[in-house]
């Protein structure tokens, strides 16, 4: 039996949720007693372990080493890397990373700042944009580095994105951001999120499918 985790939420039914990890996550109601969810996971074990084994992929990462001509991806296109070696740190994109350091670690953490502010700056306007139009209150943004989700929203209506979500193209990053906003009126993955989803993202299933093929592409911290 495979192990899961079980998040509580004043939510109406039970979903059970395959990671990009793997790992399992039961979301259930509140008042469902520890023993109905493991009942139902029992229920739903084959299925399970079918989806785990039929998705199951090896990912061989070539680590970055921040040199001339490496392919960095952002908002679904690949710019290449061009050092000017100076005291400098300064980075620009035009039809290429421009970046003025000294060496390559430098570089890296130059990199790493321009992502998390482009994540900032890109991701916010639509998740504001979105919950007007969807009529939804956020309390709060994060922005994170979770490893294996793009995004959540919490019981309390705290909405995470991942950064690396930049790297995506813009349509995709709006069906995330549409994704975790539809939580705050529907909780559950039910037809009506869906159809939620649906009206504010009539392409939305492109973008689900790019996810599926191209995610792990984004997976890397560049």
């Amino acid at each position: 039996m495979f192990e899961y985790s079980v998040i509580k939420s004043n939510r109406k039914s039970i979903s059970i949720i395959i990671e990009r990890d793997k790992s399992v996550v039961v979301r259930a109601p509140q008042s469902l007693s520890d023993e109905r969810i493991k009942e139902e996971v029992r229920k739903r074990k084959v299925l399970i372990e079918s989806k785990i084994e039929s998705e199951q992929k090896t990912i061989n990462y070539t680590a970055k080493e921040f040199v001339d001509g490496e392919q960095f991806l952002y908002l679904g296109k690949y710019y290449s890397l061009q050092i000017n070696h100076s005291e400098e740190r300064t980075i620009n994109l035009k039809n290429s990373f421009i970046v003025e350091a000294c060496n390559s670690e430098v570089v890296k953490n130059l990199l790493f700042e321009w992502y998390q502010q482009q994540a900032k700056e890109v991701l916010i306007p639509r998740i504001k944009s979105f919950a007007e139009h969807l009529g939804v209150k956020r309390k709060h943004i994060n922005i994170t580095a979770a490893k294996y989700t793009w995004g959540s929203c919490t019981a309390a209506g705290t909405l995470n994105y991942n950064w690396r979500l930049v790297k995506a193209p813009p349509e995709v990053i709006d069906y995330i951001v549409v994704h975790e906003l539809a939580h705050l009126r529907e909780h559950n993955h039910s037809p009506e999120f869906w159809n939620i989803v649906a009206v504010q993202l009539p392409q939305y299933e492109d973008a689900k499918q790019w996810l599926k093929i191209n995610g792990h592409e984004l997976d890397e911290d560049f």
